[in-house]
């Protein structure tokens, strides 16, 4: 028994671990959301953008549509388009944060797409 209970609380330990190094840094300064740092290029000089699981895109809505289908599912943040050209950042944090919308133009801007 003794022996079952230290292997459990090994293995509690090692994924408390693989889960605090996963999120480091993950906290958020109050009152405002901690977006991820983009670096300004990758492999072939390309922009390397928060959550593309290392695909690239030709246009912003490509993109915003990956956002959507593919990282908003696992919990990732994506952008919901509130009325034409504004757009609202969706995460599943709780107590979810003040709601920030965007302009088309800003995000274009952030994301370094021209179109």
């Amino acid at each position: 028994m003794r022996k079952r209970r230290a292997i459990g609380l090994s293995l509690g330990l090692a994924g408390l671990c693989a889960c605090s190094a996963e999120n480091a840094g993950a906290a958020a300064p109050r009152g405002e959301a901690k977006e991820p740092k983009m670096s300004q290029s990758g492999a072939g000089g390309e922009r390397q953008l928060p959550f593309a699981h290392g695909r690239t895109f030709a246009s912003l809505d490509e993109y915003l549509a990956h956002l959507r289908d593919r990282a908003g599912p696992i919990g990732q943040p994506w952008y919901r388009e509130v009325r034409p050209g504004v757009y609202e950042r969706v995460t599943n944090r709780v107590p979810p944060p003040a709601p920030r919308t965007y302009t088309r133009e800003e995000l274009l801007a952030r994301f370094g797409f021209s179109r």
